[in-house]
């Protein structure tokens, strides 16, 4: 039986998790929502097979919201994982964001947009969305830390 379930903000984990609870986070955003508990969210689902597919979100209330996918087919050692794009140039440039949260500073996009991921992996978490741009995590500079 597949699972579903996401572990937002402070909340308490969400294991039948409804889209709706969580559009006014993105679509009529204020940063003040976001400073209960860590300002980020991982939504999370593993299919009857056992793929496994992740879509986290970072706030920052100076840059937006950074996406995360995360893609393990079953069975495999490795999967892919991606991050959003707003600003290709700042892509190689990774900070830690709050509680060692590296992600590059380039990923950072405005609420809105990160909505459209969020709804489309509540349609299919198994894929992740083509309406924002993504870079593979392969593709980026990571720091020696």
């Amino acid at each position: 039986m597949s699972e579903f379930k996401c572990i937002f903000l402070d909340y308490d984990v969400d294991e039948n998790p409804k889209l709706q609870f969580y559009a006014d986070f993105f679509l009529n955003y204020q940063p003040s929502m976001w400073q209960k508990g860590g300002g980020d969210g991982v939504f999370s689902f593993v299919s009857d097979k056992g793929d496994k597919s992740e879509l986290t979100v970072l706030e920052n209330k100076e840059l937006g919201i950074s996406v995360r996918y995360n893609f393990r087919a079953a069975g495999e050692r490795r999967g892919a994982e991606y991050f959003s794009v707003c600003d290709q140039q700042k892509m190689n440039h990774v900070e830690d964001f709050g509680d060692d949260q590296f992600v590059p500073a380039g990923s950072f996009i405005q609420p809105k947009k990160a909505w459209l991921a969020v709804e489309d992996f509540f349609k299919n978490p198994l894929v992740k969305s083509s309406r924002i741009a993504w870079l593979s995590s392969d593709d980026i500079s990571w720091p020696n830390i």
